[in-house]
């Protein structure tokens, strides 16, 4: 037996607080309003119990024993600050708790195994009352390198174990109580809350950097090359202890030696029972072989590089991903950009509409039309076209087959047949002594009014503005839309509402004033028809004169 490293943490929590309910069961911290509680100053043994009010305060709703003073030794003691390590315990339906408030760790290597001993002095609370202050625990985390295990052993009397458990690398599954993970070790109490910054954190992580090299070398010896540093930094997310990461990763490496190291994201997740990730920890095989027999997966170079990188969490995904493709390329290139886009949770919940939208358009217009979809398009734009095709009819979904359209195009084709089919095409009603004389040619610009609301929606398209969605206020007469082509083309969309111009806009709704030929064209076409202008969209003639007498 050899000592790698050793640390010590003599003022671990100097304040200890437990809440109970009426029947003497510990709650989870305050619940906002009175009740029984027992405050422990583990510095000098001294307990007692009370009731605090809950008051207003710049921090919010905080209750009076957040800063108290100790009736024994006097001591100030404030929650909240790193002067006072405080613990809330956020246990809850248990009668008796161990609290460590000092530990010593100690690394210690043998011929097959690596233990991180601890020894703990607790406080031992008991409810509603009972305290001692003189608990001693002694723990062995066990990574066995003969048998690729890692395990949890808490010793009784004599240093005798009475309870052993194996390390479940991730988090507990709330349904299986069996898996027993860092959460639920002592080394857990390393937290945030604790005494373990500014300089305890440099000594705590130079005492994990020391166990870590070892790890390397002894699981190097074991299978019988050099593996990759098993090294993740030790961290405090989320409320993690400062071990539950690193530690948690140490026991995945030393089920597959040749994996990478588990990010904090795969060791927070939480599989379900029949989830196939919870079979990797029931083979001895070589990672990669062991994720394509699980998976089915094909032995492909190619593949298996892009299997090494993919996140756990990820492989169920992966392989709903593969099949939708044919051409080898085309699936790489779809599992390269599933892999880029895995750290957008909104993407990672929209996933089944991506894959299905793809698999839809690779059906219907081919699969090089699904990869240019799937490159040229934003997410959003690939998903809406499965939830497009799902509002047409038999006939709009053959039409949308035959037609001959670009990739590009793909999305902007299923949104006009689905609208068009929501809004059946109406003719619009115009009033020939007030709406005809609004057409007509100034300048080299010809005005016209949409016959139907199909043209209305069309110029909408054209125009790359909303103006289709007017379809209800002009067909009720609120409104009229008026278009004014150049060598056929629209160039300007207009808005006229009780005699009024209220909108007057180019190509991405820019308005009309950005371009001084057409601004002018717009007026003399406004004066001609006897119309005012009431929108900020056309500069006005006296603003024009004004810049070009300032010119």
């Amino acid at each position: 037996m050899r000592i790698i490293s050793q640390y010590r943490n003599n003022r671990l929590f100097e304040v200890v607080r437990a809440f109970y309910n009426n029947d003497g069961e510990l709650i989870p911290g305050a619940q906002y309003c009175d009740q029984e509680c027992l405050q422990v100053h583990t510095a000098c043994g001294h307990a007692f119990r009370c009731r605090w009010r809950f008051q207003c305060s710049l921090r919010g709703l905080s209750d009076e024993g957040s800063a108290y003073t100790c009736p024994k030794c006097g001591k100030r003691l404030w929650k909240g600050t790193y002067d006072t390590p405080w613990l809330d315990l956020s246990e809850s339906g248990r009668k008796r708790v161990l609290v460590p408030y000092r530990i010593e760790l100690e690394a210690k290597e043998y011929k097959n195994y690596l233990d991180i001993c601890a020894e703990t002095l607790n406080a031992d609370i008991e409810s509603p009352i009972d305290v001692s202050v003189h608990t001693v625990k002694k723990y062995t985390l066990r990574f066995d390198f003969k048998s690729r295990e890692a395990v949890y052993v808490e010793h009784g009397a004599r240093g005798r174990a009475v309870l052993t458990r194996t390390l479940w690398p991730l988090n507990r599954i709330a349904s299986d109580k069996t898996k027993f993970c860092m959460k639920d070790t002592v080394f857990h109490y390393l937290n945030a809350e604790s005494n373990i910054h500014h300089t305890e954190r440099i000594l705590i992580n130079s005492f994990f950097k020391d166990a870590v090299r070892c790890f390397n070398q002894k699981l190097s010896d074991a299978v019988g090359y050099t593996v990759k540093s098993a090294y993740t930094p030790t961290s405090l997310q989320d409320g993690h202890g400062v071990f539950d990461y690193c530690f948690s990763n140490l026991a995945w490496r030393l089920h597959y030696p040749d994996a990478r190291n588990l990010t904090t994201e795969e060791i927070r997740m939480c599989p379900y029972a029949d989830d196939p990730v919870m079979r990797l920890f029931d083979e001895r095989k070589p990672y990669l072989q062991t994720i394509r027999e699980i998976y089915r997966f094909p032995d492909m170079p190619g593949l298996n590089a892009r299997l090494a990188k993919c996140p756990i969490n990820f492989l169920n995904i992966i392989r709903t991903a593969w099949p939708i493709l044919h051409e080898i390329d085309n699936r790489y290139k779809l599992l390269d950009a599933l892999l880029q886009k895995r750290y957008d949770i909104g993407f990672y919940h929209s996933l089944d509409s991506y894959l299905r939208s793809l698999r839809i358009v690779k059906h219907t217009r081919g699969e090089a039309a699904a990869v240019k979809l799937m490159e040229r398009e934003n997410d959003y734009s690939v998903r809406d076209c499965g939830h497009m095709w799902d509002l047409l009819t038999p006939q709009n979904k053959r039409k949308f087959i035959q037609a001959k359209i670009r990739s590009r195009d793909i999305h902007g084709y299923l949104t006009r047949l689905a609208d068009k089919q929501q809004h059946a095409n109406v003719r619009i009603k115009y009033k020939s002594l007030r709406d005809f004389p609004l057409t007509g040619k100034v300048d080299d610009l010809i005005f016209s009014l949409p016959p139907d609301t199909e043209q209305l929606a069309n110029l909408g398209h054209a125009m790359h503005n909303c103006v289709g969605t007017y379809r209800d206020r002009v067909l009720s007469d609120k409104v009229r839309i008026i278009a004014a082509f150049k060598n056929r083309k629209p160039v300007i969309c207009i808005e006229i509402r009780n005699g009024a111009i209220a909108q007057a806009k180019l190509v991405n709704n820019q308005p009309v004033r950005d371009d001084a030929e057409l601004n002018r064209a717009l007026i003399s076409w406004a004066k001609s028809r006897k119309l005012t202008i009431e929108t900020n969209d056309v500069q006005a003639e006296r603003e024009v004169a004004g810049v070009a007498a300032a010119v």
